[in-house]
């Protein structure tokens, strides 16, 4: 079963100064950010106003596109597992002085960025604050197809079977996960009934 663990915007941002904070005492002064797409387009953001760079380009290895050249490179992401994007990401960087930096890392990963916030010792599947929603609706909607229907609370259920603790969502993000529901209902791809004084919530036809 696939273990989930949602991250706070605190938690997050925490991780951002921390990675700056180390490219400040370290005295590296890229004169440009390159961030993975998407996960690294926050964490590039971020450290961009930090060290005050203005030069802020985005990438995403999964497209063809051309390549990138600059002086000094920072290159970011959020998530490193295996390490493979990051070192296609590398390939297409033409510069000088290229580092790399990450928010977290799996600990048995064979890359290490030059700059990481923290690691994991296992894998979990890591709920950013800026996936949240896409990462949470993928799983009510498997709830919903394989079930037809469910309540409120059994969808809580079903969602901790699947490795989310629905406590820990609402202890992160309280009152989201009711949003979420109101978000899949306005896109037209879920919808509730009312039965017995119960909302019941399934994929609409």
């Amino acid at each position: 079963m696939e273990e989930y663990i949602v991250l706070s915007w605190t938690y997050v941002d925490s991780l951002c100064r921390r990675v700056a904070f180390d490219i400040l005492r370290d005295d590296y002064k890229p004169t440009s950010v390159v961030a993975l797409a998407k996960g690294g387009l926050f964490v590039g953001s971020i450290l961009s106003d930090y060290l005050t760079v203005k030069e802020l380009h985005t990438v995403d290895v999964s497209k063809d596109g051309g390549t990138i050249e600059g002086e000094k490179v920072l290159l970011v992401d959020d998530f490193i597992n295996t390490g493979e994007t990051m070192r296609k990401a590398l390939k297409i960087i033409n510069a000088d002085d290229v580092r790399t930096a990450s928010l977290l890392m799996l600990e048995k990963s064979e890359f290490i960025p030059d700059y990481l916030g923290d690691y994991l010792s296992e894998y979990q599947w890591i709920i950013f604050p800026w996936n949240f929603v896409e990462d949470v609706s993928k799983l009510l909607i498997d709830i919903l197809k394989e079930e037809g229907e469910a309540s409120q609370s059994k969808l809580k259920r079903l969602l901790a079977e699947k490795g989310l603790n629905p406590l820990n969502l609402e202890v992160t993000f309280p009152g989201r996960f009711e949003e979420i529901l109101e978000v899949l209902e306005l896109k037209g791809v879920v919808e509730k009934t009312l039965e017995g004084g119960r909302i019941y919530w399934r994929l609409r036809e």
